[in-house]
């Protein structure tokens, strides 16, 4: 039996993934982040230590502590609040000097570099969550028109292209314009923002970054992704089959079905 850092952000995904490493025969020795990491975890790992955002040092004390050897990094860490809640240490501040462009994935990969020197390399975590990774196809009882699955392919491409770029990972099309990209606002401040500027009928796509490291921050949707989208006025979900996360996806389909938005998942 091994034992894994888990490194979490916000969402059900954390939790998640501590359920399905104990199930395998692993330990989980968690790191939250207060105001981001839904207290649930608590439940599904083998010890936990609160952290604010910025506090590697702490994170590093706690994971070695709990003897990891290995790490993942896993959930949204909403970046609106680095502006609010950041109280970095003095190995943050170290990490934080070394990133020139503090982009995700800049972040992310030095974080990553950071634990491995310190002998707790990160891992892929979805071998431990392939069932929950979108299928191709539609996944609810509505199907998009002719011209929605126009948008939605037209979207991937914008996703993809914008996700070169390092920014967001979702974007907002409306007969084959980009209303909305994500950037620091996260994915349901885009998808309202979509809303408004498109007056409604909006497809909203969810996409891998091409260069993404599969370790950390695969784009993810969940059923209040669809409450978002309702209250927005958009009309289809089309996510990255086989690369995005979906969170609860039997109570998503319900809430679409129920709403009256098409979820597809296109490659």
């Amino acid at each position: 039996m091994t034992t894994i850092g888990l490194i979490a952000g916000g969402g059900g995904f954390p939790a998640l993934f501590a359920a399905a490493a104990r199930r395998s025969g692993h330990r989980v020795v968690a790191v939250a982040h207060v105001n981001q990491t839904d207290p649930a975890l608590e439940r599904h790992a083998d010890a936990i230590t609160w952290v604010k955002l910025g506090q590697f040092g702490k994170i590093v004390e706690a994971l070695r502590a709990g003897g990891a050897t290995r790490s993942v990094l896993l959930g949204a860490i909403t970046k609106k609040r680095f502006f609010v809640d950041a109280l970095p240490d003095a190995v943050g501040l170290e990490l934080m000097a070394k990133v020139a462009i503090r982009s995700d994935d800049n972040l992310l990969r030095m974080i990553a570099t950071m634990l491995e020197e310190r002998g707790m390399p990160v891992i892929d975590p979805t071998p431990f969550l392939a069932e929950a990774l979108a299928r191709e196809g539609v996944l609810g009882r509505h199907q998009p028109t002719e011209a929605e699955w126009a948008d939605a392919r037209y979207g991937l491409e914008l996703a993809r292209a914008v996700g070169r770029l390092d920014l967001g990972q979702t974007v907002v099309v409306k007969e084959r314009v980009g209303v909305a990209v994500e950037a620091l606002e996260g994915t349901d401040a885009c998808i309202r923002r979509g809303g408004e500027l498109a007056r409604g009928g909006a497809v909203v796509v969810k996409a891998v970054k091409p260069q993404q490291d599969r370790r950390f921050d695969l784009p993810a949707v969940g059923p209040s992704t669809i409450d978002s989208m309702k209250k927005a006025g958009c009309r289809v979900l089309a996510i990255e089959a086989g690369a995005t996360l979906v969170m609860d996806v039997e109570e998503l389909v319900r809430r679409a079905d129920k709403a009256g938005i098409a979820v597809v998942g296109l490659r």
